[in-house]
């Protein structure tokens, strides 16, 4: 296990290293100028130099690759164009906005979920099972944001019933829509695919044998055949929460959540190169790391998975 781990480890910086450079050169490639988006056209000219060379903006595109690399081996991801503030202090001042975020989208999708997908293979083909397919394939099919607007539109405009948009403290009645919004198209695959592996084990002798005991469907069936179906929905989950850390741009920007993804989408919109790159390889060594601890989960879910 801990060579599997270690192994695993050093397969994951190449990737860092070609997040970072893919990263540093879509952002030269991309039309705009970062100095210009921070004072406008107000400024003359050799103001704008001025600002370019203290950015250290005119020195060739690998002395300032090199130079990120190096700060960031340092654990310094340099300091925003637009606040002067140190990125990292940034994103660890932002992530926990989107950490809670993701948390609750992953109990949402995974309630709805594995109830949706119990039920309907319990009863399969029956009206309820029409029905739940019906809502995970809209869920599936439905864009994050028209779902996000649908609520707003809905519960807080229409009927009042929640807060459309914003932070408000921490305050739990403003995290319910936007942990909705980005749980529903992971509940709508989870559904899916608890249905389709529970009606393969629901069959299995050992189901009939648990039956044949006495015990109760409701034990029968979350005792020993859902333990059986959970490792491929560990993989929807473990995929779809890195993703939910890694920034939810679209949600948190709709419902004006101050997580990562907002932040580096604002980032993005003022060119600011320092966040952009930061919060990305942030966002990646997240994401790796999530995936990870899945894999390693798997192990405990079901003993007969060794890795080595």
């Amino acid at each position: 296990m801990t060579e599997y781990v270690i192994r695993r480890i050093l397969l994951v910086i190449p990737v860092l290293f070609g997040v970072t450079l893919v990263t540093f050169v879509l952002m030269y490639v991309v039309p705009g100028d970062p100095v210009l988006s921070m004072v406008g056209e107000r400024y003359d000219q050799e103001t704008i130099e001025s600002l370019r060379a203290e950015l250290h903006l005119n020195d060739p595109l690998p002395v300032q690759y090199l130079r990120y690399i190096w700060g960031v081996v340092r654990g310094d991801l340099g300091r925003s164009f637009i606040t002067r503030r140190p990125v990292m202090e940034s994103i660890l001042e932002k992530f926990p906005n989107t950490l809670r975020l993701a948390f609750s989208a992953m109990v949402v999708a995974t309630l709805i979920g594995l109830v949706v997908g119990i039920i309907s293979a319990v009863k399969p083909y029956s009206i309820w099972d029409r029905l739940s397919m019906t809502f995970a394939l809209a869920g599936i099919s439905v864009p994050v944001f028209w779902v996000g607007l649908i609520l707003i539109l809905i519960v807080a405009v229409q009927l009042r019933l929640l807060p459309p948009s914003g932070f408000g403290g921490g305050h739990i009645k403003y995290l319910i829509l936007p942990a909705i919004t980005l749980g529903t198209r992971s509940s709508a695959f989870i559904a899916r695919m608890t249905r389709a592996n529970m009606l393969e084990v629901i069959h299995e002798d050992y189901i009939r044998t648990a039956r044949s005991k006495g015990l109760r469907e409701f034990w029968v069936i979350n005792k020993h055949a859902l333990r059986n179906v959970l490792i491929p929905i560990i993989t929807v989950l473990g995929m779809d929460f890195g993703s939910y850390l890694s920034g939810s741009v679209l949600t948190e920007s709709i419902f004006g959540w101050p997580g990562l993804g907002r932040y580096t989408l604002l980032a993005i919109l003022k060119r600011d190169f320092p966040v952009i790159q930061g919060a990305v390889l942030f966002m990646a060594v997240v994401f790796v790391t999530v995936n990870l601890a899945v894999d390693l989960l798997y192990s405990v879910l079901d003993p007969r998975i060794r890795y080595k």
